[in-house]
């Protein structure tokens, strides 16, 4: 049975406004089209559009699987876990003008959620440097790898070149600092904005094998994402393999890695942005790569 066969087998009729209760008849389909193989994440999109909220669609496949990792049947490429740099230094971290600690760490995928990256100060003038130079979000096709726009990623976004300017440089060295890779493997700063339902659906950061190259830093290794202001409701960071969900908190920051020393890559580390549903959301990414992107 296809994973379109398993998702429309559930025939329960829903309301077209969000729905705040599981019926005991879509907990029973859920468990079976689990069992059956389909991804928890096609289960999610079903279950978001026959009209379910989503955060409650994440939080009942989490219950359903005990918060443990959920693992997509078929072949991968193997991945081999490597402890990071930032994961060596404790609770506490410091760079050179911030203190900053840890609120929790995942170890499979690595995930790394900090308190206080960026003060209320920095937040905001990261927002207001962004503004102006938004535009409609685009992402990578997987069959060319070029930017493409997607009805996935419904937010707006722009990017800062590396060191665009005195500001820029002190947040790029600070995460420098605590992930201990060096400016030059990160790609330019990108600023996201989501208003109310928008939403960026399930995806890896990493590239396409067939479309990593190394003369411009090779692959994807690493995200930071900064949080820049604090949402209502909705908007979380969902790793739905892992059973991690992530409030957006005004100043704080996620790591996750999902590259390693020998060029694998963690497809534990799929992850989305669950749509707003009240206020708005705004983040900074960065994208860590193996090696210097600028090299020649």
């Amino acid at each position: 049975m296809s994973q379109n066969q398993s998702i429309k087998g559930y025939k329960g009729e829903v309301e077209m406004e969000k729905v705040n209760q599981i019926p005991g008849a879509l907990m029973d389909w859920i468990i079976k089209t689990l069992n059956s193989g389909v991804n928890p994440e096609a289960i999610v999109d079903a279950m978001i559009r026959k009209g379910y909220d989503p955060r409650l669609s994440y939080t009942t496949l989490f219950r359903i699987v005990g918060n443990k990792p959920i693992n997509t049947p078929g072949v991968h490429a193997p991945y081999e876990y490597e402890q990071p740099q930032i994961a060596k230094k404790g609770s506490i971290l410091r760079t050179s003008d911030r203190e900053i600690k840890v609120l929790s760490k995942v170890e499979k995928p690595f995930i790394l959620h900090l308190d206080y990256f960026l003060s209320e100060e920095e937040c905001d003038q990261l927002i207001e440097m962004s503004r102006e130079r938004l535009k409609p979000s685009t992402v990578i096709d997987p069959k060319t790898g070029e930017e493409k726009a997607a009805t996935g990623r419904t937010s707006k976004g722009m990017s800062f070149y590396l060191q665009e300017n005195e500001f820029i440089k002190k947040v790029e060295k600070r995460i420098a600092e605590l992930i201990e890779f060096p400016v030059e493997n990160g790609e330019g700063l990108q600023v996201l904005n989501y208003g109310i339902g928008e939403e960026y659906k399930s995806h890896f950061d990493y590239f396409p094998q067939s479309k990593v190259v190394p003369e411009k830093g090779g692959q994807r290794v690493g995200t930071f994402l900064i949080y820049l202001n604090d949402v209502p409701a909705g908007g979380e960071t969902v790793f739905p393999k892992a059973g991690v969900s992530i409030v957006p908190k005004k100043g704080s920051a996620v790591y996750f890695q999902y590259g390693n020393s020998k060029g694998e890559v963690d497809r534990m580390s799929l992850h989305s942005s669950i749509p707003v549903s009240e206020g708005e959301k705004w983040v900074a990414t960065k994208w860590i790569r193996q090696e210097n992107i600028y090299k020649r």
